[in-house]
């Protein structure tokens, strides 16, 4: 008999296709210099789960599931690749989570863009799901999140987010605040999403 995972892990993707790739980069990098990064931070992102807990599901959900890069990450059967599907942001995570807990009783959520998901960061992040957290949040230093942690994914917990602003980070606690989800917060982390962030590519 198979048991319960622990929680799902699960990393959102886009697939890196030249001139839709990390566009905010495109006039440093050109279109397909940025869609390498892309591809690179993706693969970065990937490796840095797999040193996880055993017990965690671990899913790739991709905008484009055929792209040969998702198939050759999860190829190797260690990981589920999910499709996204359509709406927006709030709309592909909220499906995802449904998904995910569904199956386990905890999902976390983490991005494409971020070199700091390192094993402590992410063990905490688990540790008080299990504790019975009802939510955790990674904030950015842009103002977005990095990751985002549930046990439960009320209705409307995603609506009224301008993704890509400043104020994601803040309209997402109003939104655990206004859905009656107790969270606790991880230290911020950086996105690699304009020029001025490209040192944190160059200095590893």
């Amino acid at each position: 008999m198979v048991s319960e995972p622990a929680g799902c892990l699960i990393q959102f993707a886009k697939a890196p296709v030249p001139g839709r790739a990390k566009t905010r980069l495109h006039s440093r990098l050109g279109e397909e210099g940025a869609a390498a990064l892309s591809s690179r931070m993706i693969c970065a992102v990937s490796a840095a789960l797999e040193s996880l807990a055993p017990d965690w599901l671990l899913v790739l959900c991709a905008d484009d599931p055929r792209h040969a890069l998702f198939a050759s990450i999860c190829g190797s059967g260690g990981r589920d690749l999910w499709e996204q599907g359509e709406g927006d942001l709030g709309e592909r995570m909220a499906r995802a989570c449904d998904r995910a807990l569904q199956v386990a009783p905890a999902v976390i959520l983490v991005g494409s863009d971020c070199l700091g998901y390192d094993p402590g960061y992410l063990s905490r992040a688990m540790h008080m799901l299990a504790s019975e957290v009802p939510a955790v949040l990674g904030p950015a230093t842009d103002g977005g999140y990095v990751l985002l942690g549930l046990r439960q994914r009320p209705p409307g917990v995603f609506d009224g987010i301008a993704w890509g602003g400043a104020q994601v980070a803040a309209q997402q606690r109003a939104r655990l605040r206004e859905c009656g989800l107790g969270w606790r917060e991880l230290p911020p982390r950086a996105d690699v999403d304009r020029p001025g962030d490209l040192w944190m590519v160059t200095s590893r």
